[in-house]
């Protein structure tokens, strides 16, 4: 085995050493981030090694809209009958008020 083979030898097993490190590291941090978050870490949304970003669990074809509020329900009220009266909305519904705006002048 020549300098030249004996050097790319080392090459490779440095570099293979910290793949199976970086691996390694890697499950770590994901095993610790699953426990954190099983365990309801209020810190990981204050933490600046992890990006908070919002998910929403919905069926297919659904779309996220801004803006629209969400009515927690109750998983018991789910298998129960609808006891809902018509014309009765489930969320109060805001009230538009829109500005009154003067007419366009043509004074100058």
């Amino acid at each position: 085995m020549t300098e030249a083979e004996f050097i790319l030898w080392l090459f490779a097993a440095a570099l293979t050493v910290g793949l199976i490190t970086l691996a390694a590291w890697q499950v770590w941090i994901h095993r610790q981030l699953d426990e954190r978050i099983a365990a309801c870490d209020p810190s990981l949304l204050s933490s600046v090694s992890h990006k908070v970003e919002t998910t929403t669990d919905a069926p297919p074809g659904s779309a996220i809209m801004p803006y629209v509020p969400v009515q927690m329900v109750p998983i018991a009220a789910l298998g129960a009958p609808q006891t809902e009266q018509p014309g009765t909305p489930i969320l109060q519904q805001p009230t538009v008020q829109r500005a009154a705006l003067p007419a366009p002048s043509t004074e100058e």
